[in-house]
């Protein structure tokens, strides 16, 4: 095994690698754990603290979203299973999920779900894990939507689409975390962009002041948005998002430029996979590497911690958000290490942990704070 995790670089996660030690002096490796998150190398170094300290792993990858087969390979040579088939995983003690596939996982006991729109389906499911960490309702999440993501979109949009972001005009629906990293991204670039959003509070942010700004409601013609731009992007968290808005015809017809940003098909079943770039799946996805480790390193640190948050008993039932001490650590501790400013995290940052603590329950005296 020595000989195949040679061969994979952990240069960009300072964060997982600590977790690997943290994760030997609590003597964790009793659980049975199972890992749905798209299968990537970045993704074997998100499941080091539990490959090192001997853990029984099973691993999966969401449906919708991209794998890489020499990923598959990687972990299967080290003697871990990998099947998409979500029910072959029933047995373990705790989930980490991403888009709520392993929801129906009766012996789990524990879950940590990485995206909004798996949240959302946690919450309308009455099986699975009493316990839930919610990752997207945590201030780390903005480190890998806001910087990273919108980063990868930018890799991804000049290789496969077109080296010149600057002359393109960009149409993009859903101004959340995912979304001002694209827009930061197109300004950086002096792309004309216009955001769209049901939300008049996620419309006057501060943030990206010289883009254009529509509220959903107040569409009056689809028509002329289309017209005055060449891209549409979607990143609104919300599944079948324009398929069950009544325009679908009109944005087919129109010939603009299709993609999907969103964890989930946000284009939905009126939309024909070969009509939006990567079949649906978000563009950075046909990248090798579709978000930097740098920018997953910590997200996927507070991913891995509902197992030892869970054996510390530092979680209630139900759902909740990493424990804000350890949030604030992670954002922290990340802007440190890679000397990023921290100021425009905090214009982006509005999640439920943001001036809203006393929404969950909060857990203090975490056990990483004691590790020098």
């Amino acid at each position: 095994m020595n000989s195949i995790l040679s061969r994979i670089s952990v240069d960009e996660a300072p964060l997982l690698m600590r977790q690997v030690d943290e994760f030997r002096r609590q003597d964790l490796h009793g659980y049975k754990i199972a890992n749905n998150t798209p299968l990537t190398i970045s993704a074997i170094v998100k499941m080091m603290p539990f490959i090192k300290n001997g853990f029984a792993l099973k691993t999966t990858t969401p449906s919708f979203l991209g794998r890489d087969p020499e990923a598959i390979n990687l972990i299967e040579d080290m003697g871990y299973e990998f099947t998409l088939d979500k029910t072959k995983l029933e047995g373990v003690d705790i989930v980490l999920d991403c888009c709520a596939e392993m929801k129906d996982i009766k012996s789990a006991q524990a879950a940590s779900e990485l995206t909004k729109t798996g949240v959302d389906i946690y919450k309308s499911n009455a099986g699975g894990a009493k316990t839930l960490l919610s990752i997207d309702d945590s201030r780390v999440k903005v480190l890998e939507t806001f910087y990273g993501t919108g980063e990868g979109f930018i890799r991804a949009f000049k290789e496969f689409v077109s080296p010149d972001i600057s002359r393109h005009k960009f149409l993009v629906f859903g101004f959340g975390k995912v979304g001002k990293g694209i827009i930061r991204g197109l300004l950086e670039h002096r792309a004309s962009c216009t955001v769209v959003d049901t939300s008049e509070i996620a419309l006057n942010s501060p943030f990206g002041r010289t883009a254009n700004r529509v509220l959903f409601s107040s569409i009056s013609s689809m028509n002329v948005l289309l017209r005055n731009h060449d891209v549409l992007i979607t990143c609104t968290g919300k599944d079948n998002f324009l398929s069950d808005s009544p325009w679908t015809d009109t944005i087919l017809t129109s010939g603009i430029k299709l993609i999907n940003m969103g964890a989930a098909d946000e284009y939905g079943p009126k939309f024909p996979p070969v009509s939006v770039e990567n079949n649906k799946k978000p563009l950075n996805f046909k990248l090798k590497k579709p978000t930097l480790l740098k920018f997953l390193d910590p997200v996927f640190y507070a991913h891995n911690s509902v197992v030892a948050l869970y054996h510390d008993k530092k979680l209630a039932n139900g759902l909740q958000p990493v424990p804000l001490d350890m949030d604030n650590w992670l954002v922290n501790e990340w802007h440190k290490l890679w000397q990023v400013d921290i100021n425009e995290f905090n214009l982006v940052s509005n999640s439920k942990q943001v001036g809203k603590e006393e929404e969950y329950p909060q857990i203090s005296d975490s056990h990483y704070l004691r590790i020098p």
